[in-house]
Formats: C-alpha cells, structure tokens, sequence
C-alpha cells in the first residue's frame, strides 16, 4: 500500500469505500515516521493512541457514521498546541507542564474524524524564520542531502508533510512562520487572517499576530479543511476572477536569487499565458515592506517578552542564546511606542485594502534565497521577513504555493495574500491559479 502523492480526501474516499481501513493508514503512517527518524522532526509520535483511535473510528466507518469527509486521516501538529496528557514544548527543552486538557482546535480536529498522529519539531518559541533549533534539534529539510534550514518556524510541520510523514500537517504564522517553511519545501500553506481558526490553548509568542493555518501536499485538502475548522463555504473554482496584481521587481524589499528570479519571471508569463491579467501592484503611498516588519517585528518582541521574559532573564534557563535576546529586546520597547504601533494598524489595514480595490489579490515572492546552511547567528533569513512580515502585521490571509526547484532541486513557493477578512476570495483565485497551471507538487525523494 502506498498513500503517497494522492490527496488526504483520496485517502479519506478510500476509506469511505472499505478499500482500507483507518488503522491500515495510520500504521502507514507510523511506520514512514520510525522509517526516516533521521528528519529528525517529530517531537512526540502519539503511536499508542493513535491507533486506538483509528480502531474507533474504523468502527463508526463499519456503520456508515462518517464524521466528516476527512474521517480516519491522520494529522501532525505543531508542538505549540495543547494535547491532553502531554507537555506542550513550543520548541524548547525547560517547558515541562502536561496539558490538562486539549486545546479547542485539537478537539474540533478529533470531532472530525481526524487521527492526531502526533506533534512535529519547531523553532523555539516559534521565535525565527529559519527553522534552527540547537536546544531540541533542527528537522532536516528532505530535498537535500546536507542539513539546510528547513524554514520556520512550522519546520517539522512543513517537513513532515513534504516526506510523506503525514498527509497533513497544522502550523503557525507570527511573522511568515507557515509562508516560509512550506515555500522551502516545495508544498502548500495557508495563514488565514486572524481568529479565523480558533488559535487558544496555544503557547504564544504575539497573541495579537498568532494565526493557525493548515499544511499540506494537495491544495483541495486545505480548502476543504479550511472550510471546516472556520465553518465557511467551501471556495468554488470560478473562471471569472482572472485579475490579480503582482509586486514588480522594483519593488521587492531585497534582490531576489537568481534562479527564484527566473522562477518568478517564467510563473508571470505563464499566467498570462493561462488567460490572467496581470497588473503592477501600487503600493499605497505610506507603505514600506522593511518599515512594517519592523512594525510586526515590535509587536512580536514586546509581546514574546510580557510572555517569556521571566524565562529569557533566568540564566538557568536551558534556552537558545539567540532566542533569548530576541525576547529580551522587549524589555527596551516602551509601552507607548508599542500602542502607537497597534494604535496606527487598522489605517495600514484600510490603505491596503484599497491598494486591492480592482483586483483583490496581490501576488509575490515568499523568500528572496533557497534553503542555505543553517549559521550559529541565525541571520541568513534576515531578508525573508521582509516579504513575509508585513502581512502579519496586516493580518491578510497569505496563501503560498509552489513554483519549481532550483538548479540543485531545491524548492521554491511564491504566496498570494490580499486584505483582512478576503480569505474566501482569496482562496477561490488560489484555485484558479493551481487548477490553471496544473500545481501538484510530489513527496520529496527521501
């Protein structure tokens, strides 16, 4: 049996036929993860219950008690949510207290059939981009044979699902935390704006820009699932919505690589050979990619510090050097400076809405470098959050989505995001998008 490079829906319609069983796939599952623990991106593999579960669900399978078109697939999450039982890490080796009680989202997954196969590696305190992690180790990314950053800070729940560990994954965007990991593995990722999918009993690193968003290999799974867990229309594909704005090369924050220039400049042509209009974005006139993620990045220190700031300070705590300056810069952020900052969103928001007014979507880069060899500064993504930041700060829906590898097959995604509360529209032109250029990317070859 071999579930690989087919949709979780598939899946879930196999199961639904009697073809398999809910504890054939898990164990599928299981064994791929023993198989390459030299990823290195599980934190916990819940094995026992697991296929406990599967059992019961291949139960209420037997008497046609379907709990939704995802019954029976198995599911990884990110080491930031809340399991019953078992320690929530968010990356880090001193955070040490069990979970009473699941979180609201692991509870709505397991209302929908849903397996909670276990959770998966990240950066510490989802504090960087990269995906480095020197306290509990780094998850490798699988297009390479040497250790390159895997992006973070969703790194395990992006790996995972690009080496078939898992048909899908959950993960977080603070600062491009889904965008980034998912466009260095050449998969699928949606951040949603925010309070979209309900994000508590989650250890937080900025409760004012933390969203929680679905990963996968096949993009039906997401909008299917998204549909669900923000209790949405599921998006139909439409041949009307065909105009989109992109941001012109004059206008990237930071130089793109050569190769992810030629990847960018060859998907254009393709659209527009696919029938889109491509139109120059102008930006609104106050808009500034390095100033707002320096905005993002306020919010993110300020916050991370009124949370961890006690454990950042305590030199017996086990924690990442370069983590713990990241919380301690909120020490120096005045109260006032970080009000004005949140004080002065809601008129960046509406610039940006009307920036899209026409054409409702703006297309551009995630990452202006491939996946590179992890540094002990952690400074090699410096630049990525540039591109990605901004729309947390924004809080616009950010959907990436894969475009091609590089010269040495490493992958590449792009993202196309647009104004707060449009993720309904958004994901409808991610369709048309994929639908058009046929995007349907495979497990990396591990």
């Amino acid at each position: 049996m071999n579930l690989l490079n087919i949709s979780a829906l598939e899946i879930a319609r196999m199961i639904a036929r009697k073809e398999i069983t809910v504890v054939d796939v898990v164990e599928f599952y299981i064994h791929r993860i023993k198989t390459y623990e030299n990823l290195d991106c599980i934190s916990v593999l819940f094995e026992t219950e697991a296929l406990e579960q599967a059992r019961q669900l291949d139960e209420l399978n037997v008497a046609t008690k379907r709990l939704s078109q995802f019954h029976g697939i198995p599911i990884l999450l990110k080491d930031n949510l809340d399991v019953k039982g078992y320690v929530t890490k968010a990356g880090t080796v001193y955070l040490d207290q069990i979970a009473p009680e699941s979180c609201a989202l692991v509870r709505q997954l397991e209302s929908l059939g849903f397996v909670i196969l276990g959770k998966v590696k990240m950066t510490e305190l989802a504090f960087g981009l990269s995906g480095q992690n020197p306290m509990q180790g780094t998850p490798y990314n699988p297009w390479s044979k040497q250790q390159l950053a895997p992006g973070g800070s969703s790194s395990g729940a992006s790996v995972a699902v690009a080496a078939g560990l898992s048909p899908l994954s959950i993960g977080g965007d603070t600062g491009g935390s889904i965008r980034t990991p998912v466009a260095l593995n050449g998969i699928f990722g949606f951040k949603p704006s925010s309070n979209k999918i309900v994000a508590s009993g989650a250890v937080a690193l900025s409760k004012t820009l933390d969203t929680l968003g679905p990963i996968a290999l096949r993009s039906e799974d997401i909008f299917e699932l998204y549909a669900l867990l923000s209790n949405t229309q599921i998006p139909q594909l439409r041949s009307d919505l065909n105009e989109l704005c992109y941001l012109a090369e004059e206008d990237f924050p930071y130089p793109l690589d050569d190769e992810i220039l030629n990847l960018w400049n060859a998907l254009l042509i393709q659209l527009t050979a696919h029938g889109f209009v491509l139109k120059k974005w102008q930006p609104p006139t106050e808009f500034n990619f390095e100033a707002l993620s320096d905005r993002t990045s306020m919010i993110i220190a300020y916050e991370s510090y009124l949370y961890h700031g006690k454990d950042a300070e305590n030199v017996h705590t086990k924690m990442w050097q370069v983590v713990r300056e990241r919380v301690l810069r909120g020490k120096d952020i005045s109260s006032e400076d970080y009000q004005q900052v949140i004080t002065q969103r809601s008129s960046f928001e509406q610039s940006f809405e009307q920036s899209l007014v026409e054409n409702n979507c703006l297309l551009l880069p995630v990452s202006p470098i491939f996946a590179v060899e992890l540094d002990a500064q952690d400074k090699s993504f410096a630049h990525v959050g540039n591109y990605t930041r901004p729309f947390n700060y924004l809080d616009s829906p950010c959907f990436s989505f894969p475009i091609g590898s590089s010269s040495t097959n490493l992958p590449m995604g792009v993202q196309l995001v647009s104004y707060r509360g449009n993720d309904h529209l958004l994901l409808e032109q991610v369709q048309n998008i994929i639908s058009s250029l046929n995007i349907k990317p495979k497990v990396a070859d591990i």
